[in-house]
């Protein structure tokens, strides 16, 4: 690569402060505020294939120092050394930006990552992207209720010694952030178990508690290797729908299998074809052996009930305890690890859990951990990209945008955004700018219905409405019902199908 020859022909915009990249794009931070033009770009990149290496610049715009903390002018691009891997990375590129949710996040004011001053694997998420978060929650909230779950609430971090005693500490602890206060070693978590488990502990339990179940949204941290960051499918922080059942070992089956059930449940409802992999004894295992089989057993069972086919992952099951994995394969036919069922007869040893049995001796209970979506960010990553960012009408930020086509039907169209929006419906006005570059702006925001108001709309209580698919429909104010292709409505039923899909989750 030649980053220091690009680096000597930026000099003569102005002088470049810092560097770095991202996967295969550079990025060079230049000392100067005036915007960079596509005269800039031109001339660079002209200058080099007259050097016979070749140079694409992506992006530019303003930026902080990291240093100084003053505006900069950041330049991203990537550099060949021959046409043929520029031509051919440049129609990849073009492809990936149509699915990639890095950018489609960015472009649709969802998310993003600030590398330069707050960190790369942290995500910051913007009002219309905690809308898509909030309705994932919501849907697991639903799942946790049927499966008699419940929200529990713990700290960000805990003092080390929890994580020595749940063995995180040996065994995790390259992936967590370890630091010393005061003489004493604290550590951000990057599970929630051990806080859980100390919630249990907080007062005696009987067998007739059992099983208790619960769940917890957390934002969790691990440390991952700078190279496996990846937008938010890989990051230092997250979110689980994190759950811990503690039961009886003759609960373990019944539990799991209602487990396995309700992921079913959740895959279906986003169309994903999923596999399932059961994960065995690692090299770095602790607890005896008998525990670990009693595990295995439990795991095994509950797969055979459900009858559902599985492969055997030897040696890749978590240090305290072996697992069921389920992989779900998403529109571009990649699989993505989603749900995590874990039987743990470790953890409740090492912290002395116990209950007791109907003749009033202590005995240990058994944890099951499991996350359905898992991390929540990766799980956005997964249903953006698999769906090009056209999200269902129920998880999009905004499901309806109402464009007037010109001033005399801006009220009329502000009073049916009103009267959605007092019924929970997600619903926007935009009357600037031309109609063409309302629709086409409305287009790239991914929002999931576009209704169109003119003069006849208005005289005829109608409105034009499009949806992701290109599917026009005629919504309007008549008593003739279906006429060929037009969908006839009362605005009163429109808004009632509207709220009947969002509510059942089901297509407009």
């Amino acid at each position: 690569m030649f980053c220091m020859e690009i680096k000597n022909e930026l000099e003569s915009i102005g002088k470049v402060l810092n560097s770095g990249h991202r996967e295969e794009q550079l990025w060079f931070d230049l000392d100067t505020t005036t915007p960079l033009t596509k005269e800039n770009y031109i001339s660079l990149e002209k200058k080099f294939e007259a050097k016979k290496k070749f140079v694409k610049v992506i992006n530019a715009g303003s930026a902080l120092d990291k240093e100084s903390g003053k505006e900069v002018q950041r330049i991203w691009l990537v550099a060949f050394d021959n046409k043929k891997d520029l031509d051919k990375w440049t129609v990849d590129y073009s492809e990936r930006m149509t699915r990639d949710h890095r950018f489609i996040g960015e472009q649709c004011d969802w998310f993003h990552i600030q590398e330069d001053i707050v960190g790369q694997g942290l995500p910051l998420f913007h009002p219309k992207g905690m809308i898509i978060k909030n309705k994932l929650i919501e849907l697991m909230r639903e799942v946790n209720g049927k499966l008699g779950c419940e929200e529990v609430g713990t700290p960000h971090i805990a003092k080390a010694t929890l994580w020595k005693m749940s063995g995180h500490y040996k065994h995790y602890r390259d992936k967590m952030f370890i630091w010393e206060q005061e003489g004493e070693e604290w550590g951000i978590k990057a599970m929630n178990c051990p806080l859980h488990i100390q919630i249990y502990r907080f007062k005696p339990r009987s067998y007739k508690d059992l099983p208790i179940r619960y769940a917890e949204f957390a934002m969790d941290y691990r440390k991952e290797q700078s190279g496996e960051l990846h937008g938010i499918s890989r990051t230092w922080a997250f979110t689980q729908d994190d759950h811990h059942f503690i039961v009886t070992p003759e609960q373990i089956q019944e539990e799991v299998i209602k487990i396995i059930k309700a992921s079913q449940k959740v895959y279906a409802l986003f169309g994903f074809e999923y596999k399932i992999k059961l994960a065995t004894k690692p090299d770095n295992a602790m607890g005896s052996q008998e525990f670990w089989d009693k595990a295995e057993k439990g795991l095994k069972e509950a797969l055979k009930e459900v009858k559902v086919e599985y492969e055997i992952e030897e040696g890749d099951g978590s240090f305290y305890g072996p697992k069921i994995d389920v992989y779900v394969k998403d529109n571009m036919a990649r699989w993505w690890q989603l749900t995590t069922i874990q039987t743990d007869f470790f953890m409740p040893e090492n912290f002395k859990m116990s209950y007791v049995d109907t003749e009033g001796k202590h005995q240990r209970p058994v944890m099951v951990h499991f996350a359905v979506l898992g991390s929540l960010e990766r799980f956005m990553s997964v249903i953006i990209e698999s769906s090009k960012g056209r999200l269902p009408l129920w998880l999009s930020p905004e499901q309806l945008r109402v464009l007037p086509i010109n001033d005399d039907q801006k009220e009329y169209a502000q009073n049916l955004v009103n009267d959605l929006r007092a019924s929970g419906i997600r619903a926007a006005i935009d009357s600037e700018g031309t109609l063409n570059k309302r629709i086409r702006n409305a287009e790239l925001n991914k929002v999931a219905l576009i209704a169109v108001v003119g003069k006849r709309e208005v005289e005829n209580e109608t409105v034009s409405v499009r949806t992701h698919k290109g599917i026009q429909m005629n919504i309007q104010k008549t008593k003739t019902g279906i006429k060929g292709k037009t969908i006839d409505y009362p605005k009163q039923d429109f808004k009632e199908k509207l709220l009947l899909a969002d509510m059942e989750r089901s297509e407009f």
